[in-house]
């Protein structure tokens, strides 16, 4: 019989009993159980235990309900002062990634052909003997550096594990693809020491913003999304987007602007210009805090006028200057740059130009302006590796350039996350290139599959660590992450799975990895933390979620008790480093050969990050039930050109690969642009992942309406593998692609 949700509610008592006695998935996989979320469960008081998310970079502070020892709900914790009790469609549908039924339960052994799907189960010991002899060898053979270590999803840099990573040796180790924006923070470093600013929107009264979709999707997403609209509403702050797509940033803006992708650094350089003409500039900062004479820099500018600025990037030269004259006179005001920004072959030289243009107003740590990040210092090691990112990596590994004997992926998916996917599986499934790879993840994903060891790790639900994202309001604070619950199946923490592998890799390494769980090094390193111990230790963390000193207070201007962490201890508009590498050493536009070279029927392909997804959630079931469609948008009257309409499927090629898609005609793009979402099309991950239905104890999973619709497409096929070389971030946004009517 089949039976709709309306019958499910309706028969609410019945199927709770139904889904408590679950079912198993064939294979090697146990699914755990989850109690569906509109059934009356036992009389009871919740328990409620604070977290910290870990589904986007923002880690917002969380609150597990937890009922006869079930998760039951995650709402947003009230004390963490970053989200303050808000939380997104994401962090609310965590309990679907911690209740999957594809979850990975076991530890699991490649039995056939890399890539064939045949596995053996093996114990956590065995797992851990393995690695220890491949370790132990590599460490006796003094080549550490062999052992690549590339890790994932935003907060996966767990303490216990650069510490491990730290006291093992100078291990090679990078993180996933570019979702943390490599040529971005390249870019910050090279100009003012650090990385992750914080823009002080809140109290700004102007905000340019250059390709960042804090609305939607952004590394301090809800955080930042709070507080532009807390700005706006007190303070009347203007917001004007440049961005190719009408995001929903864009849409919420005061003025959205569209311009040529790329093009954004030019167009920022032409706003300095104009503001110098006009001798709105703040003489005194750029005179004394960078290292560049303003005589050379105006003659720098001289060539970027907005007459030029606009022959490139298509932005009006009178909407150049009058928001030039605008931004400069609204003190305090601050520049927001995102991926739309860096997420190119030139990606670092168009933030430098983002940088200088703040610096140009003088908003540069001061209050509404671009604010140097506010940490607590949780004493994570450091060591320089030869990689940014696994794209840097990989291309290194195709060329000859370096060779791992393992390689060990943390939550990372190399294999779906990667620009040019065929070219990346390929490298991956070649075993003379990776002799040994380590897959330690939630779920199968498309690089798990590839494994030779498939390691069953707990999600955050069921974690430990402590983290110190950027403080929006500029005091430093820590959080925890805790477990909610206890560890599903055969899964286990990075940190027990760590102190487990320390033991088996002799005495040198227990000593310099002296812990006996998780939980034992969060002791030690709470007590670092300078006031926390008398504010309760780890003890207090655990109750409230969240420490912050109580009686500190924002503070600005910091640069003049201690000057900028740069070698000139200034901000550097003129870097060496830059000038050392071949790179214009001053804020400069590098044009983009593929885009002067398109012909009249070539469109640019820009990828964005909807509100409800990424590449790890597309298992989730009401997060792709919310989204499960990659149609490709295209500016009406481009469209119309071509005789197409609204759904009309189109062959999207580009020199990677080409995919067929439906198309949404709007006028919110660029007229030579066209766009996909990320995060869907997988082939591995899960069911819900492929949109296909099955019956398992929680009903959900059967009733997938979109299954014949499929769960969209993976844009990453149509990107070739190409990078800033100043940076070593991916090129997302310059894929030249052609469209054909199907």
């Amino acid at each position: 019989m089949k039976m709709t949700r309306r019958d499910f509610l309706r028969f609410g008592f019945t199927s709770a009993a139904v889904a408590g006695l679950g079912g198993s998935l064939e294979g090697c996989f146990s699914p755990p159980v989850e109690v569906p979320r509109k059934v009356m469960r036992t009389a009871g008081k919740a328990a409620r235990i604070p977290s910290t998310c870990l589904l986007c970079p923002a880690g917002c502070g969380i609150i597990g309900e937890v009922l006869d020892g079930r998760l039951v709900k995650i709402v947003g914790n009230p004390r963490h002062p970053n989200n303050r009790g808000r939380l997104c469609s994401r962090g609310h549908a965590g309990i679907n990634t911690l209740y999957d039924p594809d979850r990975i339960l076991q530890p699991l052994k490649r039995s056939g052909g890399r890539g064939e799907g045949k596995w053996t189960r093996i114990t956590w010991d065995q797992a851990l003997e393995e690695m220890a002899k491949r370790f132990t060898a590599l460490k006796m053979g003094g080549r550490a550096e062999a052992l690549w270590v590339e890790m994932g999803a935003p907060g996966s840099r767990e303490l216990m594990a650069l510490d491990f990573l730290r006291a093992l040796g100078s291990p090679t180790v990078f993180c996933e693809g570019d979702g943390l924006g490599v040529n971005e923070g390249a870019a910050q470093r090279l100009t003012w020491g650090t990385e992750a600013p914080v823009y002080d929107v809140s109290r700004s009264r102007y905000i340019l913003n250059f390709g960042a979709n804090p609305y939607e999707s952004d590394e301090l997403y809800i955080p930042l999304a709070q507080r532009i609209i807390g700005g706006r509403m007190t303070g009347a702050a203007k917001l004007v987007t440049f961005d190719v797509r009408l995001s929903n940033t864009a849409g919420r803006s005061n003025e959205w602007i569209p311009l040529k992708p790329g093009t954004d650094g030019i167009v920022a350089l032409a706003l300095a210009h104009s503001i110098i003409q006009q001798g709105l500039h703040d003489r005194e900062f750029l005179s004394r805090w960078t290292n560049y004479p303003l005589p050379r820099l105006v003659e720098h500018l001289a060539g970027y006028t907005p007459e030029q600025a606009e022959k490139i990037s298509g932005v009006k030269a009178t909407d150049i200057k009058r928001l030039a004259t605008e931004f400069a006179q609204a003190k305090p005001a601050t520049v927001l740059a995102g991926r739309g920004v860096s997420g190119h072959q030139n990606g670092v030289q168009n933030e430098r130009c983002m940088m200088l243009l703040r610096a140009v107003v003088g908003g540069i740590d001061v209050p509404g302006g671009c604010c140097l990040p506010r940490k607590m210092d949780l004493g994570e090691p450091r060591w320089k590796s030869p990689f940014f990112s696994s794209l840097q990596a990989l291309t290194a590994l195709k060329e000859g350039k370096g060779q791992p004997d393992i390689y060990l992926c943390y939550l990372a998916n190399p294999a779906y996350a990667m620009p040019n996917t065929a070219e990346a599986l390929s490298l991956l499934k070649d075993e003379k290139k990776i002799p040994f790879l380590v897959v330690a993840d939630t779920h199968l994903t498309e690089t798990g599959a590839l494994a030779d060891l498939l390691l069953p790790m707990t999600t955050y639900l069921e974690s430990w660590n402590l983290e110190s994202r950027p403080a929006m309001d500029l005091v430093p604070f820590v959080s925890i992450r805790q477990p909610v619950v206890a560890p599903l199946g055969k899964s286990m923490s990075l940190g027990d799975a760590l102190t487990g592998l320390a033991k088996r890799l002799g005495e040198d390494l227990s000593k310099a990895f002296p812990f006996g769980n998780s939980e034992e090094f969060m002791e030690k390193a709470a007590a670092r933390i300078g006031g926390l111990a008398q504010e309760g230790g780890l003890e207090g963390l655990k109750k409230e979620g969240v420490w912050l000193d109580p009686t500190a207070k924002p503070e600005y201007r910091t640069y003049e008790k201690k000057g900028f962490s740069t070698a000139s201890g200034k901000l550097e508009v003129y870097s060496t480093q830059l000038q050392e590498k071949g790179s214009p050493p001053l804020p400069s536009y590098i044009p983009l050969k593929a885009h002067e070279e398109m012909k009249e029927a070539d469109f640019i392909l820009a990828v964005y990050q909807p509100n409800v997804m990424t590449q790890r959630l597309a298992n989730s079931k009401w997060l792709a039930e919310i989204l499960h469609a990659s149609p490709l948008w295209i500016n009406r009257r481009s469209a119309q050109a071509m005789g197409l309409k609204n759904g009309d499927r189109v062959k999207i090629n580009s020199p990677a690969g080409s995919l067929t898609v439906p198309v949404r005609l709007t006028q919110g793009i660029h007229p030579k642009v066209v766009a996909l979402p990320e995060g869907l099309g997988h082939w591995e991950l899960g069911k819900i992942a492929r949109a296909k239905r099955y019956r398992s104890s929680d009903f959900d999973t059967h009733e997938l309406w979109w299954e014949q619709q499929g769960n969209g497409v993976h844009p990453n096929r149509l990107i070739p593998a190409q990078f800033d070389p100043a940076g070593g971030g991916a090129a997302w946004n310059d894929t030249v692609v052609t469209l054909t009517k199907v």
